[in-house]
């Protein structure tokens, strides 16, 4: 069971086991390599998470006129890039690797942190 716990696999993370944080480490890091995606999991888990802003953008005055009036929006996800929607996509990614990857005895703590870099 242990050996399981701790191997873990391409389709999963390994489990952190009490006091082999030093080994989970490096077997999480081995497994996020393993992600297409690895380089923006390292960003998500290093930097703090997208926020959104408010934004401005310039639109008819009425419609089908070449004159523009500037409207202020706040972004959500559907109106921000589709590089800012990947970076958010992976930020959940990187939540759920981690929450996988610990034991019910300190889930809950963990799972207390706003995102994966505090985590």
């Amino acid at each position: 069971h242990n050996a399981i716990m701790e191997a873990g696999g391409k389709d999963r993370p390994p489990m952190l086991a009490s006091g082999n944080y030093v080994q989970w480490k490096s077997r999480i890091k081995r497994y996020i390599d393993t992600k297409t995606n690895h380089e923006l999991i390292y960003y998500c888990l290093k930097n703090p998470p997208y926020k959104y802003t408010w934004a401005d953008k310039d639109v008819p005055v009425i419609e089908g006129s070449s004159e523009t009036t500037t409207k202020r929006y706040k972004e959500n996800y559907k109106n921000v890039s589709q590089d800012t929607r990947d970076q958010l996509n992976v930020e959940a990614e990187a939540v759920q690797i981690i929450l996988t990857g610990i034991d019910n005895n300190i889930y809950s703590t963990v799972d207390a942190c706003p995102n994966a870099c505090e985590m």
